[in-house]
């Protein structure tokens, strides 16, 4: 009976123990089981968009490579693919003999901010984009080359967004008006003695804080306009004749419709508190002194001094960026002449 005992008892550990071990088998294949679901329902197959380099408009060439250095890149090319999100593009092709450090490129340079730009080249039939940052150059780049790696984050969207709102103004200088106080196209219309060409030295985008204003105001010149966010003006010379024998209230309703968005422009000629003014009126304005922009340079950055008055009073300094325009806003320069310095 004791070995009868004694054998039951081995028995049954080990039915025990083979049944232990069959529980954790099954245990241990289940949470494998569990765990080859879970990353099996976690994996997602990646979508690629459907971006084309063939037929491409202007537009939708400056989305393209706005969408692309913008993702690649941090600073002003980043910030041009965030506003064009909100704003739309705006890109401004100048000479590229204007900015030295751009040595490749066919003679435009293709400028989306202050300080990022690109130039293309063609080369075996193919167009190379070259493009810059800060006075650098970052990469070469085919658009096969920006296309294949939008698809690879599904830009569709992106880049058809960017395209529809996206601007692109030609700011070039002729050579043959490359004299900034040289005459530009000119109407048929009484009085108009044809495009003012604004010195390059006043053009570009400028920020500024008016005075006694918190609120920045954009500036932006070309060649023979200027926009400061309330208005738009063409600017024009206009006939000393036609302007001392005309008044603009006589003119017809024609003639005011066709000049409504030009400017009374002229460079003064002479240096006034030491710096040469470019002055800026509404077209055939009587009343009034106008608004006047002179390039000048202040804690060694490139500035416009905006004046106003009889005595051309300084209102207010325009900076190349707001984060300078921020750090001296409302400033007064020692150089500068100001209302109250009478």
């Amino acid at each position: 009976m004791k070995k009868i005992g004694k054998l039951s008892l081995v028995l049954l550990a080990g039915l025990a123990l083979t049944g232990c071990s069959q529980n954790s088998k099954q245990n241990t294949a289940s949470k494998k089981n569990a765990t080859i679901k879970i990353t099996k329902n976690n994996k997602k197959p990646t979508r690629m968009g459907h971006l084309s380099a063939q037929d491409l408009s202007p537009q939708k060439t400056v989305a393209v490579i706005v969408a692309y250095a913008g993702n690649r890149y941090s600073g002003s090319w980043n910030k041009a693919l965030l506003d064009g999100k909100q704003n739309g593009i705006e890109v401004d092709l100048k000479n590229q003999s204007d900015y030295s450090y751009m040595n490749e490129g066919s003679g435009v340079a293709y400028m989306v901010s202050e300080n990022a730009g690109y130039t293309l080249k063609q080369i075996d039939g193919e167009n190379i984009y070259y493009l810059f940052l800060n006075g650098k150059k970052l990469e070469s780049v085919t658009m096969k080359e920006m296309i294949a790696y939008l698809n690879k984050r599904d830009s569709d969207k992106l880049v058809n967004s960017l395209a529809k709102n996206a601007k692109v103004n030609d700011e070039r200088l002729d050579s043959n008006n490359a004299s900034p106080n040289s005459t530009g196209k000119k109407s048929n219309l009484p009085g108009d003695d044809g495009l003012l060409n604004v010195p390059r030295e006043l053009q570009g985008t400028w920020y500024t804080y008016p005075a006694d204003d918190n609120k920045l105001e954009t500036i932006k010149i070309s060649q023979n306009k200027i926009d400061n966010g309330y208005s738009s003006l063409e600017l024009h010379k206009i006939n000393a004749k036609f302007a001392n024998e005309h008044l603009y209230s006589d003119m017809s309703k024609s003639y005011r419709n066709a000049t409504k968005n030009w400017g009374m422009a002229q460079m003064i000629g002479k240096k006034i508190h030491n710096i040469n003014y470019l002055n800026v009126r509404t077209w055939m304005q009587g009343a009034g002194d106008g608004i006047y922009y002179g390039a000048h340079t202040e804690s060694g950055q490139s500035v416009i001094v905006i004046g106003e008055g009889a005595e051309l009073w300084t209102n207010s300094v325009a900076w190349k960026t707001p984060q300078l325009a921020q750090q001296y806003k409302h400033k007064k320069f020692r150089d500068l002449f100001y209302r109250d310095d009478q």
